[in-house]
């Protein structure tokens, strides 16, 4: 049972990035509005539910929420998949001149990033290039202290 189950997990999964790559291509194609629709629809494909059920909550609690039931590995694959998403977001934001938006998606997306870093430890090196990318997004007066934090735990390990 728990095979079938991580099959449909993977498939869930490869949805999710097919649905990111929609939203990039709708982005690079000027298509903003269209793309920040396919954010939210795969945003919604990924918690299995309407937006206004996750997106009141707190990023600890939305990633306790995308955990539910899941192995570590499926745990791992889905909160990656959210950095994703909120990465996108941010890159269409900033496209649309939110900069402000913009720089909110990319922490969070940093932030779930650093997360998954620390939660699994074998992942910390991988993610590196990733967490570079998005530290760079985010001025340094903008970080929050939870990202800080999650900087700094990240930075002893290495």
């Amino acid at each position: 049972m728990a095979s079938k189950r991580d099959d449909y997990i993977l498939r869930a999964i490869e949805q999710l990035r097919l649905m990111v790559a929609s939203a990039v291509n709708l982005r690079d194609s000027g298509k903003l509005d269209q793309a920040l629709i396919a954010i939210v629809s795969a945003q919604e494909k990924l918690f299995a539910r309407p937006a206004p059920a996750f997106m009141g909550l707190g990023l600890d609690e939305q990633l306790q929420l995308l955990k539910i039931g899941e192995s570590p590995d499926s745990a791992r694959e889905k909160c990656l998949g959210y950095a994703a998403v909120l990465r996108e977001a941010g890159l269409v934001y900033e496209a649309r001149d939110k900069n402000e938006l913009a720089v909110s998606a990319y922490q969070s997306a940093l932030y779930v990033t650093l997360t998954v870093a620390i939660e699994s430890q074998s992942s910390g090196e991988a993610l590196s290039p990733t967490i570079a990318e998005l530290f760079e997004r985010v001025p340094s007066e903008q970080l929050q202290a939870p990202v800080k934090e999650l900087l700094a735990r990240v930075d002893a390990r290495c």
